[in-house]
Formats: structure tokens, sequence, C-alpha cells
């Protein structure tokens, strides 16, 4: 284990290596091109607080297989790792004024909310880069929680502990192999442990899950449940996967709605808003296309989102998967995960621009 792969959280935090249009990238891992700086660790935290009201409120899914796994016990210390913890925040509670029409969000870290809930437990974030948080030293870190820079794709072998829940939350951008990441959570998860997965998809759908607009009559949208089925479904290490999805609005466009929906909306909006602000640097920095169309691409797609007449039902579906640890010896992967016949990754993920 190397320095330089593997670092343990230091006492104060260095910028971003690279920028584009002031935005920080990182260079460890070239399959994650999102900035990874304050302004996209600020939209996170708004994501975190979108996925904790999608699950009611709480810090995860499945509490009480979460709980069975993390029950104190005599035996070894309660391990958990966040896989791409990204901001290390997690949204501790929202405030929703009807008349002024803003949330106000609250934040507290993710991995500390976890290591309060659990004290008896050491929890451990990974990602990339280390929260930029981190720097603010009004904020106290408990001595059970720890962030390190790794990349999933190449440094999970360097975990030599075994895991009780091992979470991995909107790191599908970043992964270069879903399947062999979920053969390599398992050999790190003890038996009885938790894999707990929660995944979004880009392209909206309609009322019905259709994507908007519809690729060919009765096309079904984007859906992530059937490839995390599929890859969990095949793997000896896990049993009783349980995959949920949810249709969430990507704007207030009722009036209907609840206190909670409508704030889950807005949040998801406002995500929206930001995203596009981060794919927008991403393609600059890229470099194939020229700034001026990026430009006019995000300024069109901002507009025609901000614009979706109330008629539009729009939703963006998410995917919450929950598998337990075998019992059995952890079985290495022996092929590449085979795609169902029938497949077609871009019925999943918007399909690339022509390069005209």
């Amino acid at each position: 284990m190397t320095e330089d792969t593997f670092t343990s959280t230091p006492t104060s935090i260095q910028s971003a290596p690279t920028a584009s249009n002031a935005r920080g990238f990182q260079e460890r891992s070239e399959t994650y091109k999102l900035p990874i700086d304050s302004e996209e660790h600020s939209r996170l935290d708004l994501q975190h607080e979108a996925v904790r009201l999608m699950v009611g409120g709480s810090i995860y899914q499945q509490p009480n297989l979460v709980q069975a796994a993390l029950s104190p016990t005599q035996t070894h210390k309660r391990r958990i790792l966040d896989v791409g913890a990204g901001s290390g925040k997690w949204c501790g509670s929202s405030i929703y004024d009807s008349q002024r029409e803003y949330l106000s969000i609250v934040t507290v870290f993710r991995a500390i909310e976890m290591a309060k809930e659990f004290p008896d437990a050491e929890v451990q974030g990974i990602d990339l880069v280390l929260p930029t948080v981190l720097a603010d030293p009004s904020r106290r870190v408990p001595s059970n929680c720890s962030f390190q820079i790794a990349d999933a794709n190449c440094d999970m072998d360097k975990f030599d502990s075994v895991f009780d829940v091992v979470q991995m939350r909107c790191v599908e951008a970043g992964i270069k192999d879903s399947d062999l990441s979920f053969y390599e959570a398992a050999r790190i998860l003890r038996p009885k442990g938790v894999l707990l997965l929660v995944a979004a998809n880009l392209q909206l759908v309609d009322d019905n899950g259709r994507i908007i607009p519809l690729q060919k009559p009765g096309d079904v949208g984007p859906d992530t449940r059937t490839t995390n089925k599929c890859m969990l479904g095949s793997n000896p290490n896990y049993t009783n996967v349980q995959i949920q999805e949810v249709l969430v609005p990507v704007a207030p466009w009722s009036k209907d709605m609840s206190g909670n929906e409508r704030a889950l909306a807005e949040l998801m909006q406002e995500n929206h808003i930001r995203v596009f602000s981060a794919f927008k640097a991403a393609l600059s920095r890229d470099g194939t296309l020229s700034e001026e169309f990026v430009s006019s691409l995000l300024e069109g797609v901002t507009k025609e989102f901000w614009e979706l007449p109330p008629a539009v039902h729009a939703y963006t579906k998410w995917t919450f998967a929950t598998a337990v640890r075998a019992e059995a010896p952890w079985v290495t992967r022996e092929k590449p995960w085979q795609e169902p016949p029938g497949f077609d990754v871009y019925d999943y993920i918007p399909r690339p621009l022509p390069k005209d």
C-alpha cells in the first residue's frame, strides 16, 4: 500500500490538480469526468438530501438488514465502507417555506452521520479526492470516522479489513466494470454483511416510465434495476437481493404534492440545474466540442428544463439495490458479465452526440 494511491485523512487539503473554467478536476482516474471541487461537492449535498427523502428520512435503505449487520458483537469491531464518499456530507435536515419557495439545507458529514448512529463501528469513506469540508476546523470528525483517497477501480485490493456494510451510492459514472465492483465488494464483506447500492438514470421518463421523448413506440425508460438484478442475481457471493425502483419528479409541477414531495422535487430541480453546469465544465475540458457549441447546448437544455410545461410530468428513475453476503467462501469472477439477449446499453444511458 503506497501513500500515492491510498492516503489517510490529512490535516489540510490541497486544491484540485487541474481546472477548466475555474472548475477543479482530478487526474487519478480516467473514468470519472465530472468536477471534484467544492461547487460539485455542494451539489452532491443536495443530491444526498434528496436520496434521504426518497428513503423516508433515513440515511440508508433496508434499515432492518443494515442494523442487523451492524449490531454490536464481542468477536470483532463493526466496519462500514462508503465507496465514493463525495463531499463527505449527509444532509441532516431541511426546511421548506412554501411562501418564499426555497429550501434551507442544514448539512452534516454523511459518513459522520453513520459514525454517530453506530458509535461502536468504524466508518471509512473513500473517493478520488478528500472532502473539501475537511478543511473547515469547525467540523469535528469523530474518532470512529475517517476518509481516504482511493480509486474503486484499482485500489480495492488494498483493503485487508473485512466490512459489515459497503455502500456504493451514485458511483456508476466512475466505475469501469460494475459487475467486477460487486465481486470486489463481496470479497471485503463479512458473511451476512450488506451491500447497499443507489443509482440514478440520466434520461427523463413520464408517469409510465417511458423515455421523454420516446425513442420508439412502447419503449420503456432507463432501468438500472434490470442490470443490477442481473449482475447481483448471477453473483454466487450474494443472497437476498432486493431491488426497489423510485420515480422522482424533476420539478414541483403538481399543486397537490405533499410537503415532502415538493421538497424532494425542488431539490431534484436544483440538482439537475447544477449538474448541467458540471457537464458543461467536463465537456469544455474534453475539448472535442467547441466552447461555443457547449455553451449553446447547455443553455438550451437548461432553458428547456426550467420551462417544462405543467402537463409534462417528468421523472428520473432511481434504483435502490440491497444484497446480503453469502456465508460460503468468496468466489472469484470466472468471466465478465454477459449482456442478456436483447440488451442495449443505450436503453439505459443517453446515446452519445453525433460527431458532426
